[in-house]
């Protein structure tokens, strides 16, 4: 896993140096996450590169879950995105990528920890308040944690 977060890494840092950075966007997020098998609220930071004179962007994204159930959770995700409407100040988009999730389970004496990577799919939306981006997303997320997946949230454009 740390192998793969390098790499992403590294492939992030090659993008933002990409000659054509200043044709380019680059979005930090800010947002609200709930993920309906384990119902749980969290807090959603992301990234995101807009590929110049192209509808694509790529991005990553992490979610912590506020502990219920003596339940913590976590989720990592590299997305890549296809924007299939985009006029004036509304953006709509379609996505894949790479889900990583770690749960821990808390008991009284003992603790269960479990990792699992799967994929994901989703369609979200963006809308320009000025300086700042309005955005929410849904995604579907496949693997041991199959669950759809709801983000709302603000994003910053640089």
């Amino acid at each position: 896993m740390r192998t793969l977060l390098k790499l992403s890494t590294l492939f992030l840092a090659l993008l933002i140096l990409n000659p054509q950075q200043s044709e380019a966007q680059i979005k930090a997020g800010l947002g609200a996450a709930f993920a309906s098998d384990i119902e749980q609220v969290g807090i959603q930071g992301d990234l995101h590169y807009r590929i110049a004179d192209l509808p694509v962007q790529i991005g990553g994204s992490l979610v912590y879950y506020i502990p219920k159930d003596n339940r913590d959770f976590l989720e990592a995700n590299l997305n890549g995105s296809f924007i299939f409407y985009e006029e004036s100040m509304f953006k709509s988009y379609l996505y894949a990528g790479l889900y990583l999730a770690r749960s821990e389970i808390n008991n009284q004496n003992s603790s269960v920890l479990n990792r699992a990577i799967g994929m994901n799919v989703g369609v979200g939306a963006e809308y320009d308040f000025g300086p700042l981006l309005g955005f929410g997303d849904l995604k579907y997320v496949t693997g041991e944690f199959n669950q759809p997946n709801f983000a709302i949230g603000l994003r910053l454009p640089f």
